[in-house]
């Protein structure tokens, strides 16, 4: 398994804004709600976006549109880190 995607992996809030993406393309505001599935605390919109912006940085996830009617998707680039770290 590869350092960087041990790293994404091991932070719990990437880690799940990864697994809710994985559903398909949704905003900011969709990610936030399927967190607070996972932690009942959720984490901030504004938490989300920057998280978002660092996985955007790295080329994992890209976003159609801006500011809050953005959606976002998960890129070949991540499919490829995590195809990888399962072998």
């Amino acid at each position: 398994m590869s350092e960087e995607y041990s790293r994404l992996v091991g932070n719990i809030a990437l880690r799940e804004i990864i697994n809710s993406l994985k559903s398909g393309e949704k905003t900011v505001n969709a990610i936030v709600e399927d967190l607070k599935k996972v932690s009942p605390s959720g984490i901030t919109p504004l938490a989300v976006e920057l998280y978002l912006w660092l996985l955007q940085q790295k080329g994992y996830v890209q976003a159609k549109g801006s500011g809050p009617n953005a959606t976002y998707t998960i890129t070949d680039k991540w499919k490829e880190l995590e195809s990888k770290a399962a072998k």
